[in-house]
């Protein structure tokens, strides 16, 4: 059984998909929504008992069963119930990661029968649709609707929460943290603003040097202050006496900034344990297998973090063997009554699938994968994966974001390169992007490079999209940008870095774009859990597991982090493994970064450079 304990973590806020909503029924006003009758009352011909058992369904994860029942409520009822009815069983259907079934229901509503306030909340509704089905730009476009400034305190958190959201996955870190900011002008708990204080610093971190520049000289005085306390707290951050003395200084100077007391602090403390004293965190990972090799580096990278942990709150871990997936939820089980606080694992994807369906799991969860499926999952149970699709996808997210529109895509033969294709036009298209061609490139074949020149040398698109190992992205760069003239960027995925660069063997990959983990780019410095200090300095020899080290030190600090993220609008925690935050579904979704090789290896760019390219 897990114990109950007084946790120092700051107090969570509500993501936008998981609001606990008020829905209400509004008097119509010429410039304002007015909220006077709260969702009791528009369900008030309802069945209570009715409305109280799909609610039951939806807090212990049977979420496609409550939807369900909200929408047999929904067609028995008369407006404004139905499509007040209509409109929760999206909500729960998102809250699960459904989003075609979440779109179903809100097809169904008929505009006609909304009240104002409806109006609004479908709106925002179809925004977190949107954003969940990765089309950022798209539920921009629904908030620029909403007419938020009428809107009740707990709707605008939702609103600036999926702004702030959308901003970041359109890689506009500086007009999410601006989403952030009116988030705090609204919050009054002082630990809830703390939480968003801090991740607003944390998406500004994601900024490029000279943007920041740009805003600590011209910037408003409030966006102007958010800048310089991080930099005072990036140039302090090992030094906890002038860490505070100095912001100490600064908040005397600038007494009419927002910023809390505590600010400096908690962000160079985000690092740090997030657990409560005497917590239990089990890891579930196979010790036999195909997947043994990857469990001991995620092993190692957690061992690591936990090592470099100075926070005096260890948690006590506890491996278990968990190769056999037909017993993952068994040992699920045992871990829950055996005390765990936390649980970070499976690895497999099979055992994923077995945990995902137990309904609602006691301890809370973080998965090392994702499921198969994408119909409803376990409540408490997060997916945290380095999954290749998403890389592809990201690609998709910053070359849009530079502005590039039509998309060449090269690609080998099979299924891994036909996968990351797929992931990449989905993502590309839903963002507006054009697809010029899709083709294969088979290096064994004679013709190969006629090929490559003939679709690169006159081509319409204004970038490529290589899906390729760094032996067939040393072949096929160079003759793009001969073909080309230079004016083509080339943008891949993490694959076509080994973690190692010679000057000589890898002259041909200069001037490539790639995404890949911060941990993998030295970003962050050379700190104990760095890339070069956890790899004994062999930072520059090709290993294929050492992004996992990376995920194994992330899983240790997501794991007591987990529940906040998910609750809190637009949150964000600088992992090694990429910007992370939590979807509607359970889901880290991370935020990679964008490389550029040279002549002397890899170097993290902005995507600025994605548009000086072209």
């Amino acid at each position: 059984m897990q114990k109950n304990k007084n946790r120092a973590h700051p107090s969570p806020l509500s993501t936008p998909i998981f609001l606990t909503l008020l829905i209400l029924s509004l008097l119509l006003s010429a410039c304002a929504v007015d909220p006077i009758w709260e969702e009791g009352q528009t369900l008030s011909e309802v069945s209570a008992t009715e409305l109280d058992q799909a609610k039951a369904l939806a807090a212990s994860g049977r979420s496609a069963q409550a939807a369900e029942r909200y929408l047999a409520l929904a067609a028995e009822s008369e407006p404004p119930a139905r499509a007040q009815l209509r409109l929760k069983a999206a909500r729960v259907l998102l809250a699960a990661g459904d989003t075609g079934a979440a779109r179903k229901a809100l097809a169904a509503i008929r505009q006609s029968e909304l009240s104002a306030a409806q109006r609004e909340l479908l709106l925002l509704t179809e925004a977190d649709l949107e954003l969940l089905e990765g089309r950022p730009r798209e539920a921009i476009a629904r908030l620029e609707r909403v007419r938020h400034r009428a809107l009740p305190d707990a709707l605008r958190l939702q609103y600036y929460g999926t702004l702030a959201s959308a901003e970041r996955l359109l890689d506009h870190p500086v007009a999410a943290a601006r989403a952030l900011d009116m988030i705090d002008t609204l919050l009054e708990q002082p630990q809830a603003r703390l939480v968003n204080q801090v991740s607003l610093l944390s998406t500004l971190s994601q900024t490029a040097p000279a943007r920041l520049d740009t805003l600590a000289r011209e910037g408003k005085s409030r966006m102007r202050g958010w800048v310089e306390v991080l930099r005072l707290s990036e140039r302090w951050g090992n030094d906890a006496f002038a860490l505070a003395r100095e912001y100490r200084a600064w908040r005397a100077a600038h007494a009419k900034h927002p910023a809390l007391p505590e600010l400096a602090t908690a962000y160079v403390n985000q690092l740090a344990s997030g657990y409560a004293r005497d917590d239990v965190l089990t890891v579930l990972l196979p010790r036999g297998g195909r997947f043994a090799g990857a469990a001991t580096a995620v092993r190692n990278g957690i061992e690591a973090a936990r090592a470099a942990d100075a926070s005096g709150r260890r948690p006590a871990l506890r491996f278990v063997n968990s190769t056999d997936p037909g017993a993952v939820r068994r040992l699920h089980a045992r871990a829950a009554k055996g005390g765990a606080d936390y649980v970070i694992g499976p690895l497999q994807k099979a055992s994923v699938d077995a945990l995902s369906r137990a309904g609602r799991l006691s301890v809370p969860t973080l998965a090392l994968n994702e499921t198969t499926h994408r119909e409803g999952h376990a409540s408490g149970l997060y997916q945290f994966s380095l999954s290749p699709d998403d890389e592809a996808a990201e690609v998709a997210h910053k070359a849009r974001a530079a502005g590039l529109r039509r998309a060449l895509v090269l690609r080998p033969e099979g299924r891994w390169g036909e996968r990351l294709a797929r992931a990449f036009i989905h993502q590309w298209q839903g963002l507006g992007g054009i697809l010029v061609a899709e083709r294969t490139v088979d290096a064994s074949n004679a013709t190969y490079a006629r090929q490559v020149t003939e679709l690169t040398e006159n081509t319409a698109a204004d970038l490529v999209f290589l899906i390729a190992t760094p032996d067939l992205a040393r072949l096929v760069n160079p003759l793009i940008n001969k073909a080309s003239g230079g004016r083509l960027p080339v943008l891949a995925t993490s694959h076509v870095y080994s973690g190692g660069f010679e000057r000589v063997r890898d002259r041909d990959l200069v001037g490539l774009y790639f995404v890949d983990i911060p941990w993998m780019l030295g970003v962050g410095g050379q700190g104990p859990l760095s890339r070069y200090r956890m790899m004994a300095g062999l930072d520059n020899t090709p290993d294929p597991l050492a992004r996992l080290y990376a995920m194994g030190i992330d899983a240790y600090r997501l794991a007591p982090r987990m529940e906040a993220l998910a609750r809190h609008p637009g949150s964000l925690y600088p992992g090694q493994t990429g910007g992370l935050s939590v979807d509607a579904s359970g889901q880290i979704r991370r935020r990679l970064s964008l490389a550029r090789f040279t002549v002397d290896g890899p170097r993290p760019v902005e995507v600025e450079a994605l548009r000086a390219a072209r």
